[in-house]
């Protein structure tokens, strides 16, 4: 007896898949970020000022660098601030303090975009459609009608 078709079932993807894609974007974005595949842009010249006289931290507040070119590196803060937030049946959220995600803002402004299109959010992609293209395959497998063969003759 072939099993009855489910098709609804072919889209599923488990929770915890979710929780592994969220948890991989965001170790992936780090990851990049750190390999500098992101690269370019400039601080406000006001502010370029300020970090070459060690005057751009608050007072009592140890400022990590002299460099005038954005480097999440340095701290990792705002890079370590990305993380998955929220896993429903059909996605997962990730997000940042707003205090980071408006300095984010102002560096894409300024020509550095840690979410660069093409060269991090562009690859990420291509693998988590992988990963999904595969649990669907799975899915289909798991949840399509057994084949039914008819035997004619003998």
């Amino acid at each position: 007896m072939p099993k009855p078709l489910n098709a609804e079932r072919i889209v599923d993807i488990p929770l915890n898949t979710w929780s592994d894609i969220g948890d991989f974007i965001g170790n992936e974005v780090r990851r990049r970020v750190r390999d500098k595949k992101v690269l370019g842009g400039s601080y406000n010249p006001q502010y370029a000022e300020l970090k070459k006289s060690r005057s751009a931290a608050p007072r009592g507040v140890p400022q990590a660098s002299t460099s005038t070119k954005p480097d999440l590196t340095l701290t990792g803060k705002m890079l370590d601030d990305l993380r998955r937030e929220k896993v429903s049946k059909d996605q997962v959220s990730l997000g940042m303090l707003r205090y980071n995600i408006e300095k984010m803002k102002g560096n894409i402004k300024r020509g550095w975009d840690m979410l660069d299109n093409t060269k991090v959010l562009k690859p990420i992609t291509e693998r988590v459609n992988k990963r999904i293209g595969k649990q669907f395959d799975k899915n289909i497998s798991k949840w399509s009608r057994d084949d039914i063969v008819i035997n004619i003759g003998k």
